[in-house]
């Protein structure tokens, strides 16, 4: 939809990334919340970087750590089990999302393979139980192989 942000005037992104520190840090601190939120400013900022230069290449730390920190949070201060992984997970979908409503690109689809993998395994840890456990052990693999040969035989046809 945008195109980079090379040769555009963006002087005002400074501005934006102390604004948006300085938010997250004060609503932080009068929530009593730590060291953990750290990651989470982290990829805020380069949530707002994006946004000033729709650069892909900003977008993917932003996804990232923004879904790790949340994860990292909820788990600290929710005390959620296995909200790291799920947080990851969505930061991962968000990269894929994200860039699809902004450029309409189909083709980086790749953050759907870890996304998928890492929100899965936190529902399978948290939810099923030991022997849902077992049982999605053996499945993963499997699904694995058939995504693979999808992909293999998709090419040819």
């Amino acid at each position: 939809m945008y195109p980079p942000a090379v040769g555009r005037q963006i002087d005002w992104l400074p501005g934006a990334l102390l604004i948006t520190v300085g938010i997250v840090l004060l609503a932080a601190q009068q929530l009593g919340i730590g060291g953990e939120i750290v990651v989470l400013v982290i990829g805020l900022i380069f949530s707002v970087a994006y946004v000033a230069t729709r650069a892909y290449g900003l977008l993917i730390p932003a996804g990232i750590l923004s879904g790790l920190g949340l994860g990292i949070l909820l788990q600290n201060r929710a005390g959620l089990r296995d909200t790291v992984e799920a947080g990851l997970g969505l930061g991962f979908l968000a990269i894929y999302a994200v860039d699809r409503a902004m450029t309409g690109a189909r083709r980086r689809w790749w953050p759907l393979v870890p996304g998928v993998i890492l929100c899965f395994a936190a529902v399978e840890a948290g939810v099923l139980g030991r022997e849902g456990e077992r049982f999605v052990d053996l499945l993963w693999p499997v699904l694995l192989i058939a995504a693979g040969a999808f992909l293999l035989l998709r090419r040819r046809g």
